[in-house]
């Protein structure tokens, strides 16, 4: 069959895509998905919607927009804007009062009636064996998110989930894992999201890889008037294994990543080879808890806004040198020296961003097997990009690995 005949055929096509979508490494090394299924196309948000939380082992092809928007109807409740109106003029995210969030965090003299879309709070439950994967850069999910609740061995590649309603706090997250194993996130991209653009949680998320992804952050609303997402990435599940490379983050002022936190967690980050840029915040938040060893990345023109922001050190503990020397540390821990970080601002300084050098964090990884043997790229290597590009409509470029 040539080339011509074999893209009119939608089962023909499906080989295709599923040919390029290389292989999940990491910690998430293994997740075979929906596997040898055949792929298949949904017509409509119903068939999406069924395809992906039944118990069928399936690969869905995303080739069009999906939009759930306006499919469940608005709903009002109680909120607050915690952080008043911005000075400057930009708009700031008013806060839905879940778990009463307004009374224990938020400015409770500054109540509002908050109308929102609803699909954004009932998000696709992806059943086990899934590859869900878009089609160049037609697929595109928006006005609803994945939830993953004890799933076992699922794929979400080339998709770019967006518009859950990105002018609220707890409007909606992209991707939520709660109790998840084997499952790998790539080149997706996430922009405009409520609340999380990724959270894994509750639950021990085990095996997890989340690899060349866009975190975009820019948006209309932030809670520090200043047009970025604030809600990026956290990873704060009991006996969590994460792999995070070569991501961007891009314009965005927190949690990029937050690693521990509440509930006596004890988690376990490799984050390597991956771009922050244009950010203005705050970026790693160790919490109780959590660990992380960071290699090969690259902050470039990171900024904070105050001083506080510079540390990254909240109870947990984390791996990050910037110096050959401190890199050799790892020797004794892993059999090879860590790969070092780079931090640069567009004049050509070092950003004020205090990252730890606590060794007790890289031994939280040393029994992982790939840790030892894997090649990590110089942060320098960076500076035109990560290593296989970052979000979705990638997977038919020839650059991609």
């Amino acid at each position: 069959m040539t080339f011509k005949k074999c893209a009119l055929s939608l089962l023909c096509l499906g080989r295709l895509v599923t040919a390029q979508t290389g292989k999940p490494f990491g910690y998430g090394a293994g997740t075979t998905g929906g596997g040898t299924s055949a792929p298949q196309t949904p017509q409509n948000i119903h068939e999406l919607k069924a395809w992906v939380e039944d118990a069928e082992p399936r690969v869905i092809l995303i080739d069009r927009l999906f939009d759930f928007t306006d499919t469940e109807g608005n709903r009002t409740s109680k909120g607050c804007l915690p952080w008043g109106k911005c000075p400057n003029g930009a708009m700031t995210q008013e806060v839905i009062d879940m778990f009463d969030w307004c009374h224990k965090f938020g400015n409770t003299g500054n109540t509002l009636t908050i109308s929102y879309r609803q699909a954004a709070q009932t998000p696709l439950k992806v059943g086990n064996d899934k590859t869900i994967l878009g089609v160049g850069s037609h697929g595109v999910i928006r006005g609803k998110g994945f939830l993953i609740t004890r799933g076992k061995n699922i794929i979400i590649q080339n998709i770019h989930i967006t518009w859950l309603n990105p002018n609220l706090v707890w409007g909606g997250d992209a991707i939520a894992i709660q109790g998840g194993q084997n499952i790998w996130i790539d080149h997706c991209t996430f922009s405009l999201i409520g609340r999380m653009m990724m959270v894994l949680d509750v639950s021990p998320n085990r095996g997890i890889t989340l690899s060349n992804n866009h975190f975009n952050g820019v948006t209309p609303w932030s809670n520090k008037c200043h047009n970025q997402h604030y809600w990026t990435l956290m990873i704060t599940g009991p006996s969590d294994t994460v792999t995070v490379a070569n991501n961007c983050f891009d314009s965005t002022s927190g949690r990029s990543p937050k690693v521990g936190g509440s509930g006596n967690p004890n988690v376990a980050v490799h984050f390597y080879n991956n771009l922050h840029t244009d950010s203005r915040g705050e970026t790693f938040e160790i919490a109780v808890g959590g660990n992380i060893l960071a290699e090969g990345n690259l902050f470039k023109n990171v900024k904070t806004l105050y001083k506080e922001q510079a540390r990254t050190a909240l109870g947990g503990r984390s791996f990050v040198p910037f110096t050959d020397q401190d890199a050799a540390r790892c020797q004794s821990v892993i059999g090879r020296p860590c790969v070092t970080n780079k931090q640069i601002e567009d004049d050509g300084g070092a950003a004020p961003i205090e990252f730890g050098l606590d060794t007790t964090a890289v031994k939280a990884l040393k029994d992982s097997p790939y840790i030892e043997r894997i090649n990590i790229k110089s942060s320098s290597s960076l500076m035109n990009g990560s290593p296989g590009g970052c979000g979705y409509g990638l997977r038919n470029r020839e650059d991609i690995n």
